[in-house]
């Protein structure tokens, strides 16, 4: 194999790694049963359909895993949901929540409702990481559409956590 070639698939792979670190989390397994309750209520939507509670059983969730991605993002814990079934109607939510080690608020997250993608263009310190009782809190909280249609709905409930998490987290 030649140089230009070596250099190229060096610099390949290298650039490739760091996209993918430089996202700043989430958790690549997937989200398993975890006997634990959660809940979202959705009002004041601006997509008709998606007001509702979503929760009808146990969470699925990943680990809690703790990562240091390479670039500007801090150290955060990291983990998915899924499984939290609209009461009453068809639908599901998920997502992607993450907060920085020995913090009392989310630091970044994502919701879906209804395969549209959510997040709080405010920031996310009025939302708890409560380690006690593992969970992460939600009251009252405005979160914007990702597709920049402008989109909102108000989320409060309640979203559990593995206990078995690394320090900090």
């Amino acid at each position: 194999m030649n140089t230009f070639v070596r250099t190229s698939c060096a610099a390949a792979v290298a650039a490739t790694a760091l996209l993918l670190s430089a996202c700043g989390g989430g958790n690549d397994d997937d989200p398993t049963p975890s006997d634990q309750l959660g809940v979202l209520t959705v009002t004041g939507s601006t997509v008709d359909g998606l007001n509702g509670v979503y929760g009808d059983g146990n969470i699925n969730l990943t680990d809690v895993d703790k990562k240091n991605p390479i670039g500007s993002y801090p150290e955060v814990c990291t983990f998915r949901f899924d499984g939290a079934n609209r009461v009453g109607g068809s639908g599901q939510a998920f997502g992607d929540i993450r907060y920085q080690p020995d913090a009392t608020s989310v630091y970044e997250a994502f919701f879906t409702f209804m395969d549209r993608e959510f997040r709080a263009d405010d920031g996310w310190s009025d939302v708890a990481v409560v380690r006690d009782t593992d969970r992460i809190r939600l009251v009252s909280k405005t979160l914007t559409a990702t597709d920049g249609s402008g989109a909102r709905v108000t989320v409060s409930g309640v979203i559990p956590m593995r206990p078995n998490r690394p320090s900090g987290c």
